[in-house]
């Protein structure tokens, strides 16, 4: 059973080139989250087929909403596939479920709702009236594709398509690429390969600019595919499966992007590189593409290859983490300077 919390609790995280004020702030109404969004006033928590609205004033509950189902208001994910996304940067909530987009309003109000063409087109964000999102194209080839869609979800024009890792009879690359995707300012950002390359393409698919570094990698070492693997044994959504996806292939070395946010007109690229106290490396642009600092965060793991839900809003990196020996949830606030 979750306990509340009754103070807040003030820690001091020092990491190299950054002095790191975090703030712990109690939640106790969540069981297991598995994304966080921000608007300019309130916080979306995802978990499971729900979605938590919360104040950034004083982070109390406003609404929860969402339950497992195929009706109005409700939502079907495939865990292995097909977790619930949603998107708050327009003036509604827009919810990707399985086969369905779903609209809110941003008290959580019900809107409108229509089934998309397949329930594999996933991950879709506004962009203008249409929509980016990512598609699976099966064949003797499996692809992850990154393309354009009508409001009808309609594919108006493919951007990237790369491998997915998963290729039946042939096994899984592990830790070969993060696919990552942002819609802001109206434009698409992507980090599509295992290399430090970032695309930026306007709303008609013109690309702006690219941002690329040649910086050293991290190497993956015997104890980091051993605790992969064990870690794929016994996780739920793969521990069943896991004879399927066998035989398993790491790379020499980790992809250059471990995840991307774009948000308060900066590019925030988080790295599988590690200071000595194992905070994170974030490397920090302009929306023109400008180097302006490299800092270190201390992003948490939940699993060897899975961190606990994180994001970027307003300077602070906000992260949703469990401490099992209590029982409960906090959210963990750091100043990003």
């Amino acid at each position: 059973m979750i306990k509340k919390l009754v103070v807040m609790m003030m820690l001091t995280l020092f990491a190299a080139g950054l002095a790191a004020e975090s703030k712990v702030l109690p939640v106790p109404d969540l069981l297991k989250p598995e994304g966080i969004l921000f608007d300019k006033a309130r916080m979306y928590v995802i978990e499971g087929t729900s979605v938590y609205i919360y104040s950034l004033k004083d982070f109390q509950l406003i609404k929860k909403f969402g339950k497992k189902g195929e009706g109005p208001q409700e939502f079907m994910v495939n865990p292995q596939l097909s977790p619930l996304f949603i998107n708050v940067h327009t003036e509604d909530i827009v919810v990707n479920s399985f086969g369905k987009l779903s609209w809110f309003a941003k008290d959580g109000t019900f809107k409108r709702e229509f089934r998309t063409p397949s329930p594999f087109i996933m991950a879709l964000q506004p962009l203008g009236k249409n929509f980016v999102g990512v598609r699976f194209a099966l064949g003797q080839v499996r692809m992850q594709v990154l393309s354009l869609f009508d409001d009808k979800i309609k594919e108006l024009k493919e951007i990237k398509r790369i491998k997915h890792l998963f290729q039946p009879g042939k096994g899984t690359r592990l830790l070969e690429s993060l696919p990552s995707t942002v819609v802001y300012d109206n434009k698409i950002f992507y980090a599509w390969e295992k290399d430090f390359v970032i695309k930026v393409l306007n709303s008609d698919l013109n690309e702006l600019y690219t941002i690329e570094r040649s910086d050293e990698k991290r190497k993956v070492t015997a104890d980091d595919k051993k605790k992969i693997i064990d870690f794929l044994k016994t996780y739920p959504q793969t521990k069943d499966i896991i004879e399927i996806l066998k035989p398993f292939h790491f790379p020499d070395y980790f992809p250059s992007i471990a995840g991307l946010v774009v948000t308060g007109h900066k590019i925030y690229v988080i790295t599988f590189k590690e200071d000595k106290a194992e905070n994170d490396e974030c490397i920090i642009f302009d929306l023109g593409g400008k180097l302006i600092k490299r800092v270190f965060l201390p992003v948490k793991m939940s699993t060897p290859i899975l961190p606990y839900p994180y994001n970027i809003h307003e300077g602070f990196m906000y992260q949703v983490v469990e401490d099992e020996e209590k029982e409960e949830w906090a959210i963990h606030v750091t100043e990003i300077k």
